[in-house]
């Protein structure tokens, strides 16, 4: 069955009819190319973990927000869409945002861009990387920024050619690096953005697809925050081939391959705002260098592409435990959603609460969409894993970096506030984690993660990796140590308790504190991290004496000097 045009997309809180056809593009045996699970009819529920979707769901777009009473809660009565600032419907009163995809630097003068991409293969060799060019190059709602408001240029994603680092689609790899930030009452200009950047292998496709861009209907909106996402195709097609995507156009796809893991890959971008707070992400080895050049700021993040597995899970309704149900009753659901027997009526319309009761999903099928890396998300995912069969659906590469949403409680919090800079950054191939530091307890920092035990076969026992690369400055902040050099122990528990298995790593050089762990199992294990400082032992003062000379001597084990005795 296929549906016509400007028909919403399945993202974030927007809703679609979910479709059983598969599209001929993809090739089921590309991980990277899943093609998502269909509902099986009413009474479904659902559940999907697959970070691709968060790439394909960024494109550049700038809206601001009118409402009848110049309050966020009251009734949206306009979208405008924006290019710098000074269009109709654009003077800010209630809400707007952006989500620009930075486009390659021009010049070494150019900020908010990509300055370079690198690739090294296993032997430590520079890879050329060649023809930067824009993907897709017809972005609907592209915008010029306006750096008084803290807005910067919206494009597209950079595509390039890497000859010496080929896959199964050929040689070009899509640099997709986002800025967004939201902008409320309480905001003279735009706040500073956060950061999501990746780096994928594909291969450019024609055919006819669906673009991206911010729904401007005003009746599809019951809130200025629940942004809504249509597209600008005239032709009526089926919206799977679209759904595998990492970028669009109307006619071309950018559709994802395997990442060789033995490239280190890697981009380096000049920013007119300061990072501060800790990053988050998917690779191995990584390697990040930040600095700041008055108001410039440069970021370059190297490493490995790792696989993560994704999670696809559909259970009719009558199985769902009762805390299962009662778990999602009280939260906004996130995903996509098919009303019975569906009409053109019902097709967009968000989830009642009525419907959210287990009598109430019999009319409904409902795919739950992973979009954060919240407690509330990890508590999810749990509930999910058995009815998985604790398998992975597939396992995709994955090489992603992005700022996270919160910077710690505590003592963590605390250092972080003093130094004003780039606290550390954690990745690890967990399908599930939390989206901020680790927590400190009990002299400990702990970091939670998730993921199936076994991957795709269903037979071949899933290993994790973690790694925690931290400033040691905030690192010596968080446990009151001085310059003195530190030691430390990485330890994994699994969820009953008990110390699991794995292999680690510990180094400080360049400022930066690494920890590292590798071949763990899960499902939902425990990183523990202790740092020691060993006490400085104390010293002792002495008088000695010469003559009517009279000398101090401060040292562990002091002594006096040749012709001195002590007083």
């Amino acid at each position: 069955m296929k549906i016509s045009v400007k028909k919403l997309f399945a993202i974030l809180f927007s809703f679609v009819l979910f479709l059983p056809q598969i599209s001929a593009t993809a090739d089921l045996s590309i991980p990277e190319q899943w093609a998502p699970l269909s509902a099986p009819g009413a009474g479904y529920i659902g559940f999907e973990a697959n970070e691709s979707f968060f790439a394909s769901t960024e494109a550049s777009t700038w809206f601001n927000f009118t409402t009848d009473n110049g309050e966020e809660n009251g009734k949206v009565t306009n979208i405008a869409i924006c290019n710098t600032g000074s269009e109709a419907g654009c003077d800010f009163s209630v809400f707007s945002k952006y989500r620009a995809v930075l486009p390659m630097c021009s010049s070494a003068t150019d900020i908010n861009c990509i300055a370079g991409v690198t690739a090294t293969d296993a032997a430590g060799k520079s890879l050329s990387v060649n023809s930067p060019s824009v993907f897709p190059k017809e972005n609907p709602q592209a915008f010029a920024g306006n750096l008084g408001l803290n807005v910067p240029q919206g494009s597209g994603a950079v595509l390039v050619s890497i000859p010496d680092a080929k896959h199964a689609g050929g040689d070009s790899y899509l640099v997709k690096t986002t800025l967004t930030s939201e902008r409320s009452k309480n905001d003279k200009v735009f706040p500073a953005p956060s950061l999501n950047a990746s780096i994928y292998a594909v291969k450019i496709i024609d055919g006819d697809f669906f673009d991206m861009v911010t729904e401007t209907n005003t009746a599809k909106y019951d809130s200025v925050r629940r942004i809504q996402v249509g597209n600008t195709q005239t032709k009526s097609i089926d919206p799977q081939a679209s759904k595998l995507c990492i970028a669009a156009s109307l006619t071309q796809c950018a559709l994802a391959h395997t990442m060789p893991k033995d490239i280190n890959f890697g981009f380096s971008l000049r920013l007119s705002t300061s990072l501060t707070g800790w990053l988050h992400g998917r690779m191995k080895n990584a390697v990040v260098d930040y600095k700041q050049d008055g108001a410039i700021t440069n970021l370059s993040v190297t490493g490995n592409p790792i696989s993560v597995p994704l999670v696809d899970v559909w259970a009719k309704s009558s199985d769902l435990s009762d805390a299962h149900v009662a778990a999602y009753a009280k939260q906004q659901w996130a995903g996509e959603a098919r009303h019975y027997p569906p009409t053109p009526e019902n097709l967009g319309l968000p989830i009642a609460e009525s419907e959210k009761t287990r009598s109430g999903m019999q009319n409904i099928s409902f795919k739950h969409i992973n979009t954060n890396f919240s407690q509330s998300a990890m508590s999810n995912f749990l509930l999910w894993l058995p009815l998985a069969k604790d398998k992975a659906a597939a396992m995709p590469t994955e090489w992603r970096i992005g700022t996270m949403s919160q910077n710690g409680e505590g003592k963590v919090g605390e250092c972080l506030n003093q130094t004003k800079s780039l606290a550390g950054v954690v990745t690890t191939n967990a399908t599930m984690y939390i989206d901020g530091p680790p927590a400190f307890q009990d002299g400990f920092l702990d970091y939670k993660v998730a993921s199936t035990h076994f991957e795709a076969d269903g037979t071949t026992v899933f290993k994790g990796t973690y790694e925690l690369i931290m400033s040691s400055k905030i690192a010596r902040c968080i446990y009151g140590f001085t310059s003195a050099p530190v030691s430390a122990t990485v330890s994994i528990t699994s969820e009953n308790g008990d110390p699991s298995t794995a292999t680690t790593q510990v180094n400080e050089k360049n400022g930066w504190l690494t920890l590292a762990a590798y071949n763990f199992t899960f499902s939902s294990p425990t990183v523990r991290v202790s740092l020691t400082q060993a006490k400085e032992a104390k010293k002792l003062t002495i008088s000695c004496v010469k003559g009517k000379k009279l000398k101090k001597v401060i040292a562990v084990n002091p002594k006096c000097p040749s012709g001195y005795k002590k007083k």
